[in-house]
């Protein structure tokens, strides 16, 4: 019960931080999956098993909206084996690469590369403390082709095409056990302006992420629940997003559930496992004012976990639902 008492006493104190109003355009990824591709937005989540760990995922969003974001990323990262065999810390490393652009034949596109170093420790029996650091480019592609024009020769669009990189960073920390897990992490720590893609005063701003769940068995032994909260807070006057998901998970094998996107959607998630591998699908229906002009957002992911055991008998105080 105490541990129930604490995920309250969070789940409140998140809310309270995501209710302080403070508004730019979407510059991070939006996957409505977030939990199932945490190591993407927190590199301390990386290496939370012992399992090597692939994921790939593909984000449609606004279907049917002229020039609407498409999304996809890849991911590997795996815990180096321990020289010693009685420590029981980790060193995990691991590889992030995500493309966002403006549709198949959009205009812009963003291409991120990074490496990844996390360290986890042991707090207690069953807890662990990590901390985790992407570094890579960002390379950033203009196509004046692809832009629709009114005027032929318009002189706010310039150059044929234009392919700018920019240094990134990343860092982050996570605290988990089998049962609960808190994360903190930043995008875009080196701010960057990017006049040359978007137009005059358009920069990167660094984007905070507070991200926590749990999973609290039922009274069946073959159900738990898993409650999560994901908070994204972004410098420059942007509003506080919010996602709230709830998911019941069946024998470990399957889950369904839904998510709830602050003023902009309403989720539905579906994932499966079979052997090795893990699917999940999530339908967006939008809710914003972005429905008037375009249908709703479809998103698929895929998990490869390779064991040498085959995947089975994982130390429990040593697993976390949130990449599991």
């Amino acid at each position: 019960m105490r541990l129930f008492y604490k995920i309250i006493f969070l789940y409140l104190f998140v809310f309270f931080v995501a209710g302080i109003e403070t508004a730019t355009a979407q510059q991070t990824s939006q996957y409505t999956q977030y939990i199932f591709n945490y190591f993407g937005i927190n590199p301390a989540a990386g290496g939370s098993t012992k399992c090597l760990q692939i994921k790939t995922g593909y984000r449609k969003q606004w279907w049917g909206f002229e020039s609407a974001p498409v999304e996809q990323f890849f991911s590997v990262n795996g815990a180096l084996k321990n020289k010693k065999p009685y420590t029981k810390s980790k060193n995990v490393i691991g590889f992030y690469q995500e493309q966002d652009k403006t549709g198949g034949l959009g205009p812009t596109a963003r291409n991120a590369f990074s490496l990844n170093y996390s360290y986890h420790v042991p707090l207690s029996s069953n807890f662990y403390a990590s901390a985790g650091l992407f570094a890579g480019i960002i390379q950033y592609n203009f196509i004046r082709d692809n832009v629709k024009l009114t005027v032929a020769d318009d002189n706010a669009v310039g150059a044929s095409r234009r392919v700018i990189l920019y240094p990134d960073i990343n860092p982050g920390v996570m605290i988990y056990n089998p049962l609960f897990f808190i994360g903190y992490s930043m995008k875009y720590a080196i701010q960057k302006k990017l006049d040359a893609i978007y137009g005059f005063g358009s920069s990167l701003h660094r984007t905070h992420y507070i991200t926590t769940g749990a999973s609290i068995p039922g009274r069946r032994k073959e159900y738990s629940f898993l409650p999560s909260i994901n908070v994204k807070l972004a410098s420059g006057g942007a509003p506080v997003g919010l996602d709230v998901g709830f998911l019941i998970d069946f024998k470990d094998v399957f889950r369904w559930g839904v998510v709830y996107r602050k003023t902009d959607a309403a989720c539905a998630i579906v994932q499966f496992k079979v052997k090795k591998f893990t699917f999940g699908y999530s339908f967006d229906y939008v809710t914003s004012k972005v429905r008037f002009g375009a249908a709703n957002s479809h998103e698929l992911m895929i998990g490869y976990r390779f064991c040498k055991n085959g995947g089975d008998g994982l130390e429990e105080k040593e697993r976390c639902y949130a990449y599991d």
